[in-house]
């Protein structure tokens, strides 16, 4: 008779894994974890927002059960004497687009998202990118990074190759590479993808050479870019838009900074023209996201397309995240509301948010101009977002020949360490690329990516400080 209590057996738990699972990549990113918990170590190499952006800074819950409300802390907000006054409820006016409600969006809802907060967005689509074709929808997320997991999973199959720029996030190369996608990088330029490389590499693709069909699909983060910084004009969009055309691609606008970029004269500065504003053949899948301008823990975005595509994209969801989150939903409709709805949120508080970023990045730019030596850096034109692209100058580096530009910018990577600053290696974003260096142009296409978001302003002059010393010695400046 057997046993009720068998002896433990050891168990390898790897034969129960799928593909997928076995096989999944890791953002390079997860590597400057142990640095940054260093004690006194400054970080320019996470790109996370300051929490003081937040508009939210404290709560209260009504929890009936318990018969009593809960007071929930924020940022600088520890007590609940420091919220502020409780505003008379008011019921949404007769044809208010906003109607934020518990007993509503607690429940179950359309995969689609909260018919009333889908319609708010909607509107606001119409209002900033105003579509050129009919036929397009909107569908709520979990963010940019369901969004994209949604179009990876709705567009492609394992062994598709993926167009991607020539430096792009890791958080999009590790789930595709999971997936079983090959992306290739396009090489970029001062003004983002160059139209005509993208061309190139198609019309020059080789079936039987890659071991795959040409692409079908290409990621772009248009504004204020992870990692480069760089935003796109109007005309280079246009540019690789009919290159686009010409090779029948769909395009990925993954664009959760855009209302992250500079503008000189607050909401009398428009924002740049987006993708989707210029597209007529429904063939632009826009991926939006609350993460960057209300908080990166609301996890709530939205894509917008091609009804066709979008449906598609909605049937994804259903067998993942099934619908939005409805407690987050009710946060942000509820202070968009407060906001003043569309007025409010587009000319008092998006021109807020770009303009707190916006100082950051000018101030950061200036800091590192006082503090290094031109000799080491090459610093962008600043366009907004989180972060500056700043390319290190290994053709000057005393090491170069006889070192190879990578194992250059590895060794400088622990130079700044050891002075405690600790930034993000360009080799972190490298996506894969048909593109062939000699050792001299290798040694011009090496940059670290700085983040200005998080620093407080004395640890940023800190930072560059010490960036300073680091890169002086290395230099010999």
């Amino acid at each position: 008779m057997l046993s009720h209590y068998p002896a433990p057996v050891a168990v390898d738990f790897t034969q129960y894994l799928s593909r997928e699972a076995a096989g999944r990549v890791r953002s390079q990113l997860k590597e400057l974890k142990p640095y940054s918990e260093i004690p006194g170590m400054i970080s320019f190499g996470v790109g996370v927002p300051h929490p003081s952006t937040w508009p939210l800074n404290g709560m209260t819950l009504s929890i009936p059960f318990a018969g009593k409300s809960v007071f929930v802390p924020g940022y600088e907000s520890r007590t609940p004497d420091s919220l502020l006054p409780l505003e008379t409820y008011e019921h949404p006016s007769k044809g208010e687009a906003l109607v934020p409600d518990l007993s509503d969006e607690l429940q179950y809802s359309s995969t689609y998202g909260t018919k009333h907060f889908n319609a708010w967005w909607k509107e606001h689509v119409r209002r900033t990118h105003a579509p050129r074709y009919d036929d397009w929808e909107v569908l709520c997320t979990a963010g940019n990074t369901d969004g994209m997991d949604a179009v990876m999973r709705t567009c492609f199959d394992r062994g598709d190759y993926m167009l991607v720029e020539e430096f792009a996030y890791p958080g999009l190369l590790s789930p595709a590479a999971s997936l079983g996608l090959r992306c290739l990088g396009v090489p970029l330029d001062k003004h983002g993808m160059d139209p005509e490389a993208l061309d190139n590499l198609m019309a020059g693709w080789d079936e039987a050479a890659r071991g795959g069909p040409r692409p079908k699909l290409v990621v772009v983060v248009p504004t204020c870019s992870n990692p480069a910084g760089v935003t796109m004009p109007e005309e280079r969009k246009r540019d690789l838009y009919s290159v686009c055309q010409r090779w029948n691609l769909l395009i990925v606008e993954d664009d959760p900074y855009c209302f992250l970029q500079i503008r000189p004269d607050g909401a009398d500065s428009p924002i740049v023209p987006t993708f989707l504003s210029i597209d007529t053949d429904g063939r632009v899948i826009r991926i939006d996201s609350f993460s960057k301008i209300v908080a990166p823990g609301s996890r709530v975005g939205f894509i917008t397309g091609h009804k066709f595509l979008v449906e598609k994209l909605m049937n994804s969801r259903e067998s993942a995240t099934q619908c939005p989150s409805g407690i987050s939903i009710a946060t942000i409709t509820a202070i968009l509301r407060a906001w003043g709805s569309h007025e409010g949120f587009e000319l008092n508080y998006l021109p807020h948010i770009s303009a707190i970023y916006g100082k950051r990045c000018l101030s950061l730019i200036s800091l590192l101009q006082r503090y290094i030596p031109q000799d080491c850096i090459e610093l962008p034109s600043p366009s907004g977002g989180m972060f500056l692209w700043v390319r290190l100058k290994i053709e000057n580096h005393p090491d170069f020949p006889s070192k190879t530009p990578e194992d250059i910018s590895n060794q400088v990577f622990h130079s700044l360490v050891k002075e405690k600053v600790l930034v993000a290696p360009s080799v972190y974003f490298k996506a894969p690329s048909t593109t062939m260096f000699n050792s001299e142009e290798e040694a011009r296409n090496i940059f670290v990516r700085l983040s200005f978001s998080l620093p407080p302003p004395e640890q940023m002059e800190e930072g560059a400080k010490r960036m300073g010393r680091a890169l002086a010695a290395e230099w010999g400046a």
